[in-house]
């Protein structure tokens, strides 16, 4: 019964690194420099399956993302392409981000073959920016799992707009453990779609 177990859960994690692996030919939107790795992911993300979307997620990482000693450590943009409105609100967005990097981390755990470790629980706590209906501020206290085997605390902006070119809804999420008023802050601002979308 054990072995029977372990074969189910390694398939699992084959299937995972498979799926992680593989890419596609659509076109990163977002322009940053070059040294920022980028990807793009389609809906429903392998991660976080049960997002109720349709559409892209198109990803850039800061030059120092995955190196914990380094500034820019899990500092990246990414941005939902999605064909419907999602309408967010404060709940929603706080439900969405615990699903999306509790996700993420549980791929994590099974890419490192740590199968039975538990994870601890993803916290969100966001409100309204002041300067805009359609912008929020919060903290992703999430365990790191890939560098740190701790719990950090993401400083998160997230707006949401309408391309006209591509007539779609855009969500930017900008992510870093630094807070609002550190400098990576200015790099992740600078981080745009490449289109006209007025």
């Amino acid at each position: 019964m054990k072995a029977r177990l372990l074969q189910i859960i390694l398939s699992f994690v084959i299937i995972i690194l498979i799926e992680g692996c593989k890419t596609n030919q659509i076109d990163n939107l977002l322009e940053a420099p070059d040294t920022w790795r980028k990807e793009v992911l389609e809906f429903p993300l392998i991660f976080a399956r049960s997002l109720p979307y349709e559409g892209e997620e198109h990803i850039r990482f800061a030059e120092g993302w995955g190196d914990k000693e380094h500034e820019e450590y899990f500092s990246y943009v990414f941005i939902w392409v999605l064909d419907t409105n999602p309408n967010l609100t404060v709940s929603k967005i706080e439900s969405d981000m615990e699903t999306y990097f509790t996700g993420l981390m549980k791929t994590g755990l099974l890419t490192k073959l740590k199968l039975f470790k538990r994870l601890p629980n993803t916290n969100t706590t966001f409100k309204k920016s002041e300067d805009s209906t359609s912008s929020f501020d919060g903290i992703i206290e999430v365990y790191d799992v890939f560098f740190k085997n701790e719990y950090i605390k993401l400083h998160t902006k997230i707006s949401l707009s309408y391309c006209n070119h591509l007539k779609k809804h855009i969500v930017y999420f900008r992510v870093s453990p630094k807070s609002f008023d550190e400098s990576i802050w200015r790099e992740l601002n600078q981080v745009d779609i490449k289109l006209d979308c007025n």
